[in-house]
């Protein structure tokens, strides 16, 4: 019976995080983002030329806008022009892994439940 009530009582306690969650990110986008615009030195710049070159901040990618033409042909060129031995298993490669297993490892391992 106690296991079924901490069951219960973790998933009110994941749904309430959760919503929560998503009211903070809701009220950041509606009032905190605004208000920040005015109080962040080169904000309003950055917002008025968005607005006046009919720029989608919300966008992932831009297909009308010169610049992203010429971004994404600078990054496609980059990478094609790699070294070979910056591709593959290597060893920053294998060692970023292996690093990244074991601060899961210990963070489900020493967390408590």
């Amino acid at each position: 019976m106690q296991t079924e009530n901490n069951t219960t009582m973790s998933k009110k306690k994941g749904w309430i995080v959760m919503l929560s969650c998503l009211f903070m990110v809701y009220l950041f986008g509606v009032s905190i983002g605004p208000w920040l615009q005015h109080h962040i030195h080169g904000m309003d710049e950055i917002v008025t030329v968005m607005e006046e070159s009919g720029i989608d901040g919300g966008a992932y990618y831009y297909t009308e806008i010169e610049g992203a033409a010429d971004g994404y042909a600078y990054l496609d060129q980059s990478f094609q022009f790699l070294a070979p031995e910056h591709h593959g298993l290597t060893l920053p490669f294998i060692s970023g892994i292996i690093s990244c297993m074991l601060i899961l490892y210990f963070g489900f391992r020493f967390l408590p439940r």
